[in-house]
């Protein structure tokens, strides 16, 4: 299987799995945080000045963060989700948030389609579960010279293989699917980011127990060349 028909694959078993798990209440706006479990951590600042930016969601999920930001004057906001179920509730929840356009789709797909980008971000969204190898490169050609690249997720545990793994998500109380996602220490994800022409700015450690057991990592990055 060569890695565009694997991309396509995986971007599809991981909608079934989140389609499965979306919450039964309606998203509300929240506030940006980046961490695995809730714990004291950074929130937007990590973003730098979002005023008359151009910003994207990587993996938005129902919405809850972009629309969140939308009321912190960016000029244009584009929340892209491989979850037909979770798109459709950000999609008719935030209807009315006139600078946001909500995407189906896999990222690395559709990221291509974005106009030039000040700032895309991810919360544990598809810069975990989108090989970073195809995605990366897209990012690189449509995020400006020295626009912000920040997103999270779970480091590989020492000892674990870097790159792609199938893990299990509990979708109920008897029931898991299948995700795919791609796991990388934090000098193999900086590594990552400089081979596709981003600089590693900050990689932020939390040292809560829950948080820190799990290997939670925030990237702050900028395009460098």
């Amino acid at each position: 299987m060569d890695r565009t028909t694997r991309g396509g694959h995986d971007a599809a078993l991981n909608a079934r799995t989140w389609d499965a798990i979306v919450s039964s209440r309606p998203p509300t706006p929240r506030r940006l945080d980046w961490l695995f479990r809730p714990a004291p951590g950074p929130g937007p600042e990590l973003l730098g000045d979002v005023r008359g930016a151009m910003v994207a969601e990587l993996g938005c999920g129902q919405g809850r963060h972009l629309a969140g930001l939308a009321g912190c004057g960016i000029a244009r906001g584009f929340g892209i989700d491989v979850s037909p179920v979770r798109l459709g509730d950000a999609a008719f929840t935030f209807a009315d948030v006139d600078q946001v356009e909500w995407w189906l789709g896999d990222a690395v797909t559709a990221a291509a389609h974005l106009p030039d980008l000040d700032i895309a971000y991810s919360v544990f969204g598809a810069m975990w579960f989108a090989d970073p190898q195809d995605l990366l490169p897209v990012l690189a050609h449509r995020i400006r010279l020295g626009g912000r690249l920040v997103f999270s997720c779970l480091t590989r545990s020492p000892g674990m293989p870097e790159g792609r793994r199938r893990m299990l998500v509990r979708t109920g109380p008897a029931r898991s699917l299948w995700t795919v996602r791609h796991m990388y220490s934090v000098s193999g994800w900086v590594r990552l980011l400089a081979e596709h022409g981003f600089t590693t700015d900050r990689a932020i450690r939390p040292t809560d127990p829950v948080n820190a057991f799990w290997g939670t990592c925030v990237f702050v990055a900028h395009r460098s060349r």
